[in-house]
């Protein structure tokens, strides 16, 4: 009885073994998992160019972000329903390791003997009658359809920071403007303070000059806020929170020569190209997949088996090895295979009618981007003619000033900056709205611009 109890107790060191490196492997792994966050691009952001392109702002469009993160996160949960659906027509094995020890009652004399034993089971499912293959064909399909999500995502993250350049830029030209109609208005009212020392102008007519450079004094400070927000939203657009762009490269944007699209074209191109649409599509083909696979959970299964065997005790009645075929008829399922065909039925229905309403969106939605950009385009020759004449006033008051026959420089300069702001603004929302046609046609938004400092 010692030496059955001393390999009984082999046995048990042995599994003790196994399970001694199956903790450390996992802790070692834990390790790696820490030392390769620390180490990951999150952890170790460089600074923002300074200054900074518009070209260099959208590299990071595709950089680790939280918005990105999620749709990732879902591409990785479709894979994985991929590996769960063919999972079931793979091999599958176990190893079954069972020390005991045992009195038996035929023989009480005998004291404990040990009993232990080892399996080693593999199996294997034949055939299903078509149901994992319509697992795996929804499961692919909804990889596909996320894929898509991730690539629309990456588009919006694209848009996202060109809007928030832009408003930098914006931000920056209007706080030019309030600067120079503050200063204008500063020296007006300074002036009028020596005209009312001299009796020329009454406490009235003082007060109207204060009161508009206090105006103009409030506007300013608020375009400076305006500055500091505006590098915040961009900062946080590119997942630099902390790291606030100072200088910015103001772009020479090639759309703002492009002709207006055609209506018709550009839908065409959305229809077949648009990533929600597309994904749409394959969230309808992996709804019909699934309704297959649950109308297929009635019928037979087959399945092969094998079986090693290992047992310390001898008996007449042991199988070492054993090779099985298993055949699953299902009878009666209580209405499991109703409701998944019913629970698959309604995803279809969301799925079709999902894209039915993103189709008709498209349709409104670039209607409008289209009109956008020929009232943009309109707009834009207004304003080029409203800084051209800005520029001309502001040369002739200057001469003016020179000799000393007219005193409007200031003013004419804080308009002249006034149209500049207005022109840049048109100049970017029509770069915006080419950026969003883009987008609803599946093109990758880039740039391949000059970019000139500013």
């Amino acid at each position: 009885m010692p030496e059955r109890l001393g390999e009984g107790v082999g046995v048990a060191r042995l599994i003790g073994l196994i399970g001694c490196t199956l903790l450390a492997l996992s802790l070692a792994g834990a390790m790696m998992s820490m030392a390769w966050a620390g180490n990951s691009p999150a952890a170790r952001q460089e600074p923002l160019p300074d200054p900074l392109t518009l070209t260099e702002a959208l590299s990071y469009a595709d950089a680790p972000h939280p918005e990105l993160d999620l749709v990732r996160a879902a591409v990785d949960s479709a894979r994985a329903g991929v590996l769960d659906a063919a999972s079931s027509s793979g091999v599958r094995s176990y190893l079954e390791l069972t020390p005991q020890w045992v009195n038996p009652s035929s023989d009480p004399s005998r004291g404990l003997i040990d009993d232990s034993n080892v399996r080693l089971l593999l199996t294997k499912r034949l055939y299903d009658f078509g149901q994992t293959r319509a697992l795996t064909y929804s499961a692919k399909a909804m990889v596909s359809a996320q894929r898509q999500l991730y690539f629309n995502a990456r588009q919006q993250r694209r848009l996202e920071i060109i809007k928030r350049f832009f408003d930098v830029l914006l931000a920056d030209a209007h706080s030019a403007f309030d600067t120079e109609a503050t200063a204008y208005n500063y020296v007006s009212f300074d002036k009028a303070r020596d005209r009312r020392k001299l009796g020329q102008i009454s406490d009235v007519d003082l007060l109207a000059f204060e009161d508009r450079y206090q105006q103009a004094l409030v506007k300013r400070t608020e375009s400076q806020a305006a500055q500091r927000f505006t590098r915040t939203q961009l900062a946080v657009a590119l997942n630099h929170p902390d790291d606030l762009p100072d200088n910015l490269v103001r772009p020479d944007l090639p759309q703002l020569d492009h002709p207006v699209p055609n209506y018709k074209t550009i839908l065409q191109e959305a229809l077949k190209a648009n990533p929600v649409v597309l994904a749409l599509r394959d969230q309808v083909r992996s709804a019909k997949e699934k309704i297959v696979a649950a109308q297929r959970q009635d019928r037979p299964i087959l399945e092969a088996e094998l079986e090693a065997a290992g047992l310390r005790r001898e008996s007449n009645g042991r199988n070492d090895m054993r090779a099985t075929l298993n055949l699953h008829i299902p009878i009666y399922q209580n209405g499991l295979v109703e409701a998944a065909v019913a629970q698959a039925r309604a995803q279809l229905r969301r799925a079709e009618a999902g894209l039915a309403s993103v189709r008709q969106r498209l349709r409104t939605t670039l209607l409008g981007l289209v009109e956008q950009v020929n009232n943009l385009k309109a707009a834009r020759k207004a304003a080029r003619v409203r800084t051209a004449y800005r520029d001309l006033y502001a040369d002739r008051s200057r001469s003016l000033y020179n000799l000393e026959i007219k005193t409007d420089l200031g003013d004419a300069m804080a308009r002249l900056t006034e149209a500049q702001w207005q022109a840049a603004k048109v100049d970017y929302e029509l770069v915006l709205t080419w950026a969003k046609i883009d987008a609803l046609t599946g093109k990758l938004i880039a740039t391949s611009s000059k970019e000139t400092a500013k």
